[in-house]
């Protein structure tokens, strides 16, 4: 697990409990380099409860927000996901979050 991937999942801003839920699924497999993971359909459907056709709707909506981008895997049929970690407004450290991923201004 990449503690950046990680940190960065809690604070990505406008995401429904399941967006968020897949996502740090997803965060739990990445790499070092904090943006590949590789984790079947099926494990993420057990981390995460939803089902097969649930975790296969979330990615969409997680690639069609620009958060995560797949690519084929090296085995036959395997997905590999990459975290777009440094997308505009959603890095841990971008302007109006603090580290605890709450609003600068909350009380």
């Amino acid at each position: 697990m990449s503690e950046r991937a990680w940190n960065w999942a809690w604070v990505c801003r406008g995401l429904t409990p399941t967006l968020r839920l897949v996502l740090l699924a997803l965060a739990e497999h990445a790499g070092d380099d904090g943006e590949t993971c590789l984790p079947a359909l099926g494990r993420l459907e057990r981390m995460t409860g939803l089902s097969r056709r649930g975790v296969a709707k979330t990615l969409n909506a997680l690639e069609a927000t620009g958060l995560i981008a797949r690519e084929p895997g090296e085995c036959h049929g395997s997905t590999a996901y990459r975290l777009l970690l440094d997308r505009p407004g959603s890095a841990p450290d971008s302007p109006g979050h603090n580290r605890t991923g709450g609003a600068e201004n909350e009380p």
